[in-house]
């Protein structure tokens, strides 16, 4: 039997544009209309990343999906720029890389790896 592997990740936003906005501003991903309330980014690998607008406000801190970038002091600075904030700067995973999370508008937690 093959192991199962993350397929998708869903966030659940207030403000569906601003969301799209910013991360296609922070990460350069390109999501498109799937419903009304709905956007989807379907990468060359990987799992999709959706976005459900919903009418109030509860993003869910138990799941915590990471992005591996290039330069994570850049996008820390980018996601403030963009209306997000910084929860966790800059630590280090000792002989293996570093880590961050940054929050969205809405709150939703998006980590940051970057590889030493």
């Amino acid at each position: 039997m093959a192991v199962p592997t993350v397929s998708h990740i869903e966030w659940f936003v207030t403000d569906l544009d601003r969301s799209v906005a910013f991360l296609t501003d922070l990460f350069g991903w390109q999501f498109v209309v799937f419903s009304e309330h709905y956007r989807l980014y379907t990468p060359e690998s990987g799992p999709r990343v959706g976005l459900m607008e919903v009418a109030v406000g509860n993003p869910c801190e138990a799941t915590l999906p990471y992005v591996t970038v290039d330069d994570i002091e850049l996008y820390l600075q980018r996601a403030e720029q963009l209306g997000g904030r910084v929860v966790t700067g800059r630590s280090e995973i000792r002989n293996y890389g570093w880590y961050a999370q940054i929050a969205d508008p809405d709150g939703n937690r998006i980590g940051l790896f970057q590889q030493t």
